[in-house]
This record gives C-alpha cells, sequence and structure tokens, in this order.
C-alpha cells in the first residue's frame, strides 16, 4: 500500500481593499526553463503564501489584496525575485528564477573554522530559540493519495460446515477471480480538504474542515475495507444465513460465533453510512504536523541528534541572501532509519529544510496479521520534507510538509 501526505500550512493574515482571485502560474528556471519545485510564493509584508509543486506550479487564493501588491518568490540555490500580482498575471503566472552566480566566491572569510560538529551544535543549542512551543493556528490544504498494489494475493475457502463440494469450487472460483481483478485494478484514491487546524498542546487540538473531497472509483473499490466487503459478499452467497459459523481466519471479525445474516447487516449499513471521518482527518493532520515539530523524542529531532545519526557537510548554497550549509545525515546506530539532507542557515542556525528517507536496507513498522486477516504487511518506503520559513518575530514555522509511505 502507498500513502502519500501533502500537507500546505500557511498563516492567512492581510486584509486590504479590491478583490478576491485565484493566481496561478509556475516557476522555472531562467537558463534551463525547467520548472522549479518547492519555491516559496509570499505576499510580502505577510505570512500568506504556498509551495510550488514538483511541476513548478502554484495557485494563490487572496482575498481583498491590492493587484500592486508584491509577490515574493525565493528557493535555495536561486535568487529571489518580487513582482506585482498585475504583472504576475500579464505574464500569465510564468515565473523565472536565476541561480546564484559566483555568489559563494565572495563569502566573508572568517578566522573561525566551521566544523561539521560545531554547525550540528548550533542547530541544536538554538532549536528551542528558532522553533518556540506555542499554541498555533494553521490555514491548511491537505491532500493524500492511497495507492493499492498487492504484491500476493491468494483467497480460497478451505472448508465450511454444510457446504456442498460444488458450492465450495464455486466459492473458490469466484473468490479466485476477485483476487485477479484486485491484483490488475491498480486501486486509487485521492482525499483532499482545506480547513484551520488549532493546536494548543499535543493533547489539545481542533480541525475545522471548509471543504472536503474524496475521489475514488467504486468499481475499483479494492481498500482493505472494500476488499473485506466484496470478500464477504461471495462467502455470503454461498453459506446459510441461518446458521452461525465459528470462524479461525478470514476477514470476517474474530468472535465466538458468526451469524451471516447479521454480518451482513452490519457490512450494508457500514457502506450505505461511509463518510470522510473527522476523527481520522484530526488524527492524520496531527500526525503530519508532528513529524515537522522539535519536541523531544519528535521525528525531525531525532534526525539532528549526533547520537543517532553522522553528519557530513556537503556544499554551500544561498537562500534569501543567507548563507547555507548543506548537510547529510546517515544512520548511525542500527535503530536510526533515515538518511537525507538538512539545510541549515548560517546565520541563526535555523533548520530552513530537511529531506528524508529510508536508509538503505532500512524499513519501517511491520505487521503481520496472518492468523486474523491473512494480511502481512510491512512498510519498505518512506520519503518526504518538511520546509520551515521565517515569520515577523524571527522564529520559524511549518510552511510545507510532504511524506510518501
Amino acid at each position: 500500500m502507498k500513502l502519500k501526505h501533502l500537507l500546505l500550512a500557511s498563516f492567512l493574515g492581510f486584509s486590504s481593499f479590491l478583490f478576491a482571485q485565484t493566481y496561478t502560474g509556475q516557476v522555472l528556471d531562467s537558463v534551463s526553463k525547467q520548472p522549479i519545485p518547492y519555491a516559496a510564493i509570499q505576499l510580502e509584508n505577510t505570512s500568506t503564501g504556498v509551495i510550488s509543486n514538483e511541476d513548478g506550479n502554484f495557485s494563490l487564493y487572496l482575498e481583498n489584496v491590492d493587484e500592486n501588491a508584491q509577490v515574493s518568490i525565493s528557493c535555495m540555490g536561486f535568487s529571489p525575485f518580487t513582482i506585482s500580482l498585475k504583472d504576475l498575471k500579464a505574464q500569465n503566472g510564468i515565473v523565472y528564477l536565476s541561480e546564484y552566480v559566483n555568489e559563494l566566491d565572495t563569502v566573508v572569510i572568517s578566522d573561525e573554522k566551521i566544523t561539521i560538529d560545531s554547525i550540528i551544535a548550533r542547530a541544536n543549542r538554538n532549536l528551542k530559540t528558532n522553533y518556540p512551543v506555542a499554541a498555533k493556528q494553521y490555514k491548511i490544504f491537505h491532500r493524500k493519495t492511497s495507492h493499492m498494489d498487492f504484491k500476493d494475493l491468494n483467497f480460497d475457502i478451505d472448508k465450511a460446515s454444510g457446504m456442498r463440494k460444488s458450492k465450495l469450487e464455486s466459492a473458490n472460483k469466484s473468490l479466485d477471480s476477485l483476487s485477479r481483478e484486485i491484483k490488475s485494478a491498480r486501486m486509487v484514491q485521492f482525499t483532499d480538504y482545506m480547513g484551520t487546524y488549532y493546536v494548543q498542546d499535543s493533547d489539545n487540538r481542533k480541525l475545522k474542515v471548509d471543504k472536503a473531497t474524496l475521489l475514488m472509483d467504486k468499481r475499483k473499490d479494492f481498500s482493505l475495507e472494500g476488499v473485506q466487503k466484496k470478500g464477504s459478499e461471495i462467502i455470503l452467497k454461498y453459506l446459510d444465513p441461518k446458521k452461525s459459523y465459528k470462524v479461525k481466519s478470514g476477514w470476517f471479525k474474530v468472535e465466538d460465533s458468526l451469524s451471516l445474516s447479521e454480518e451482513f447487516k452490519d457490512q450494508k449499513d457500514e457502506i450505505e453510512n461511509q463518510t470522510l471521518d473527522m476523527e481520522y482527518l484530526n488524527n492524520e493532520a496531527f500526525d503530519q504536523l508532528a513529524r515537522a515539530q522539535f519536541k523531544e523524542g519528535s521525528f525531525i529531532r531525532q534526525v539532528i541528534n549526533p547520537k543517532y545519526y553522522d553528519f557530513e557537510l556537503l556544499d554551500l548554497t544561498f537562500f534569501m541572501n543567507d548563507l547555507v550549509y548543506i548537510v547529510k545525515f546517515t544512520p548511525r546506530k542500527s535503530s536510526s532509519k533515515f538518511s537525507g539532507t538538512h539545510y541549515i542557515s548560517s546565520t541563526d542556525y535555523g533548520i530552513l529544510r530537511t529531506d528524508y528517507q529510508f536508509a538503505e536496507g532500512k524499513r519501517g513498522q511491520k505487521f503481520n496479521l496472518k492468523l486474523i486477516l491473512g494480511i502481512k504487511y510491512i512498510e519498505n518506503l518512506r520519503n518526504g520534507k518538511v520546509i520551515f520559513s521565517k515569520n515577523a518575530e524571527g522564529t520559524y514555522e511549518l510552511k510545507y510538509a510532504y511524506n510518501d509511505a
């Protein structure tokens, strides 16, 4: 199973006069004309902004903003660019950024030798200052794409009391057809929502959804729940609904006995009442934000900890006229699972961006549910990135988080 999570967090705090409009565009390299992903597009003097996607595209929705207002576009390794909303619209939203040229040759030489150990030490020392813990309100857009791709899938009934051999063979033929259909379907499901996320602390949070969309081809609903439903319907077709059966394994709930008529009724009610679960969306948003928090024991705090990871200074770049260290991290302990890259400011040692993925030979969570569901699950893919931006107070806040698992 592959889950993709995309979360764009930005504060909406600018109010002026005139109109509401959506500005769409694309950020390109001025030389190669290739898209620039993860560029920050921000309305100047506000915290309203978005991040370009992997194709360099962006959509900026603004309410009550003068068309002469300025928008700044910035990305790691490129010179920042400022343009008015009016001019942005006139050039069809196309923005070209130029790479820094010879900037690294003009870096001021200091008597102090900066080592990778000192960079990491200062980054850790400044975490509380750069990322203060406070109640926050996020305006978020969250997108999840779910893919169901079974590597191995076989269904069959070994035996069932009271079922004739001919019915058993027919049921297994239907189950075999279902397994082949599932493997070839490549089910995809999209879940989008926009809203406001209020975080007081780790125990108190609230999600207010303004708009939510669930897109799925019902004919190809091969999520675990969908597979359970289709498989159950096949089996119920060949069993006597007036009898109760003891269940050793399979899709059904494990109970002392199972009444098929009640099971079918429960499934029917569940499908008819299927909606987006607000508690699930709330927990999902919280989990995504938690990966980008610097509290003790958090994911990102671990991948900046020299106790668990080794670090190497790869290169230097610039971001918003600030020299930035490009730092590679790899597992130091067998329990450490990730490798990736930190982008660390040379001014205040704030972490501007972190890219991560499972290190070579590493895997994530494992679930062996063969005794209950006949399913074995191993998380063998996880990668993502988190991007932070500086606010008016001079501290950092989450701007973008992406997780692919």
